[in-house]
């Protein structure tokens, strides 16, 4: 059965903020009800001539958003929240997913994944936070077969990296609601920090795009366990030729990294999270765990044309 009433938890930044825009723009065509759960106060989001109201909640009291669920008679969740502390995160979605259980108009659930799958990348710590979820995600499942539903929506990296450093006009809009950081190319100083021999293909999706594809699968009639989407599949080395060649510019400075020499960026300090989050990623991509491992089935159920690498870089490049 299609999404009907929509809260989107963790919408108001990054990616979240993406998914609440995406819905917006079918809200009226679809008649949607959509509202926005935050750790604090805020006007509406407001996009495509619609808004969506900002719900505050605590995320550690499953009786405040079990109330403002049930008041909204909310029938899906769409989790984007985040953290880099593994008690916290665990136990923010696990108490979202319990409050939603307890509302009886609840029929759907998805979990924070929104990048490479969780379940095929063991050895980046931060992602292994998102493995409880699932794992209670299935337990549901199997005691409500038929009335509830979940989807581990999936899209790889964000294209929007590539945005970093671009001297456009409204060059900033490159970045979307994302981080500005460089992530393997920089293209503002036409160089890449390339894991291995650079054949190793990455997905890579639009955050705009991604905001776009689960709008768009909240109105499909059922969802499967996976939802995989796409703006591009390359390797590394088909995006060096494509950034090189809408530069126009010259060949890029590029450093191809052994194993030995990603592995040695990792930090013992406490405090060097993300650095370590991106040494990891970089190390998955070289033992495969970023390959595509099922369909890209999501393209195929939904009617969205993403942007590809090639038009994104002309777009912010050209």
């Amino acid at each position: 059965m299609k999404s009907q009433r929509i809260a989107v938890a963790g919408g108001t930044g990054r990616i979240g903020k993406h998914i609440v825009e995406g819905l917006l723009e079918i809200k009226q065509q679809y008649s949607l009800e959509i509202i926005v759960l935050s750790r604090s106060r805020s006007s509406d989001i407001s996009y495509a001539g619609n808004n969506a109201p900002i719900v505050p909640v605590d995320y550690q009291d499953q009786s405040s958003m079990r109330k403002v669920l049930n008041d909204f008679q909310i029938d899906t969740v769409i989790s984007t929240l985040s953290g880099t502390t593994p008690d916290a995160f665990i136990t923010s979605q696990e108490s979202l997913l319990r409050a939603a259980l307890s509302v009886p108009t609840i029929r759907r659930f998805a979990p924070s994944e929104f990048a490479v799958n969780s379940e095929q990348v063991p050895s980046i710590k931060l992602y292994q936070m998102k493995l409880p979820i699932i794992h209670s995600l299935r337990q549901v499942k199997q005691e409500r077969t038929d009335s509830f539903e979940y989807s581990l929506f999936s899209c790889g990296v964000f294209m929007n990296y590539l945005g970093y450093g671009n001297t456009k006009p409204e060059g900033h809009k490159a970045h979307g609601h994302m981080p500005h950081f460089p992530y393997i190319f920089d293209l503002s100083k036409r160089s890449a920090d390339i894991p291995g021999d650079g054949e190793k293909q990455i997905v890579y999706t639009r955050a705009e795009d991604v905001g776009k594809f689960v709008a768009a699968a909240t109105q499909l009639e059922a969802w499967e366990e996976y939802s995989e989407m796409a703006g591009d599949v390359l390797t590394m080395n088909e995006v060096l030729r494509l950034c090189e060649d809408v530069c126009g510019t010259g060949k890029f400075n590029v450093k191809y990294n052994s194993r030995e020499e990603i592995a040695a960026r990792l930090s013992p300090s406490p405090d060097k999270v993300m650095q370590n989050f991106f040494a990891e990623f970089l190390l998955a991509i070289m033992d495969g765990d970023c390959d595509v491992k099922r369909p890209i089935n999501l393209n195929n159920l939904v009617d969205v044309r993403p942007m590809g690498v090639r038009k994104y870089l002309e777009q912010w490049w050209g």
